[in-house]
This record gives structure tokens, sequence and C-alpha cells, in this order.
């Protein structure tokens, strides 16, 4: 019964980290450029972006949370057998893999741009 607790915890706080990556994708962070950069778009304001951050911040926080209460349920108990260590650990670790994975690639990717600058050496067309 332990290993269906926490086997379904480390499930519920995979989804939560993953949507907090997907929140600071969105709201425009990034740390490919010098420091961290937040993008600029016309139709969003500050207020905006700094929900989704701190919504994205607190989603990972509960992500750790999660995983860490799902270790330990998973290890309490009296005298926990090999296989559920190992269920537990393969599943912390593949949560632990897969959601800081997803946000390395997105802080490390940067936020595309609303207006483009041309590419360069090529000459524009005439207009």
């Amino acid at each position: 019964m332990r290993i269906v607790g926490s086997v379904s915890l480390t499930i519920a706080a995979t989804l939560l980290g993953l949507l907090g990556s997907l929140f600071l994708g969105l709201a425009g962070l990034s740390l490919a450029g010098p420091g961290a950069t937040v993008i600029e778009y016309s139709d969003s304001d500050d207020g905006e972006r700094s929900i989704g951050i701190g919504m994205g911040i607190a989603a990972l926080v509960a992500w750790l949370v999660l995983l860490l209460s799902a270790a330990l349920v998973g290890l309490r108990g009296p005298r926990p057998t090999r296989a559920r260590r190992a269920t537990v650990w393969i599943a912390v670790g593949l949560s632990a893999v897969l959601v800081l994975g997803v946000l390395i690639a997105v802080l490390a990717t940067p936020p595309a741009s609303e207006y483009p600058l041309p590419e360069w050496n090529r000459a524009q067309p005439a207009t």
C-alpha cells in the first residue's frame, strides 16, 4: 500500500513540476542571455508576468515538497523491503530527471521576440 501511495504522490508531483516549468516558460523567463531576462510582450503587463513567475516558482516548490513526501511515505514503516526501496527511488529519480530536464530546456531557450530582427547580411526587399 505504501508503494501505491508513494507512486501516486510522485505522479502528482511530476505533473505539478511540469506545470511550474510551463508557467515559467510562458511568463517569458530565460537564463539564456546575460543573467535572468524576461521578454516584454506588448499585450501583457508586468503584473501578468510576475504572477506567472510566482506561480511557476510556487509550483516547483510544491513539486519538491511532494517529491520528498513521496520518498518519506515509501520508505517509512517497519523494515522496507528491497523491492519497495527500489520502486520508490526509481519513481522519485524519474520524476526529478524529467522535471529538471524540462526546466533546464525551458530556461535555456531564449524567448522568441515579438518583433524579430532581420537576418544579418541579407538585403531587404524594397517596398
